[in-house]
């Protein structure tokens, strides 16, 4: 049986632990042990110690390790030094419907009544939260963060870091750049270049004043 520790004790670590400790496969094939975060005073879950700072926490072939952090470039820091190890990261697919032949990378986190499509293919650390559905032959990018109740329609392209706030829609088809911010409730019906905002219905370039 593997331990698993779960990268960030806030608040969507907490969340991954208690939907990662619902899994049939806990308590079998692995066991949930505790957290790894370097920052001070944060809330203490009983059973479950903050026992080390994932930049320098040393791996072992023993454990598995889940990167619950939600911004894009922050997922990719604190997952890399333990990359660089050799670690191996889990993917949590707790009530997803998969089409055939969707594919995804390692260390994917999805919570409940997600939906990919036929041929869909995510990268590695991808996020997706719940009630979201992802379309059939769309792309996903590695580190990429998909909030709840998003709509990404068939055929869609979204690159790499990019950060998908809830409710948005993006129309089938749409290539979104890498490091892109899509916002929420917006409404996506043409391309957006790398590392943009968009916001609104239809979304449109927006920046902070």
């Amino acid at each position: 049986m593997k331990d698993v520790y779960i990268i960030n004790a806030g608040g969507f670590g907490r969340n991954m632990a208690s939907t990662a400790r619902g899994d049939i496969a806990h308590g079998k094939d692995w066991l949930v042990k505790g957290f790894l975060d370097g920052r001070q005073g944060l809330m203490q879950v009983p059973d479950l110690p903050i026992v080390g700072d994932p930049m320098t926490f040393r791996s072992e072939p023993s454990q598995l390790f889940i990167c619950a952090l939600g911004n894009p470039l922050e997922r990719r820091k604190f997952a890399q030094p333990l990359l660089e190890q050799g670690a191996q990261f889990m993917n949590l697919l707790p009530k997803v419907h998969r089409s055939e032949r969707s594919h995804m990378g390692m260390g994917c986190l999805f919570e409940h009544d997600v939906s990919l499509g036929a041929d869909a293919r995510l990268g590695d650390f991808v996020i997706t939260l719940a009630n979201t559905i992802v379309g059939y032959d769309v792309i996903v990018g590695s580190y990429t963060t998909i909030a709840s109740f998003v709509f990404i329609g068939g055929g869609a392209c979204i690159g790499e870091n990019v950060t998908i706030h809830p409710h948005a829609t993006i129309l089938p088809g749409v290539k979104i750049g890498d490091g892109a911010v899509i916002g929420a409730g917006s409404v996506v019906i043409g391309n957006v270049p790398p590392g943009v905002t968009m916001f609104g219905n239809p979304a449109k370039r927006f920046s902070f004043r």
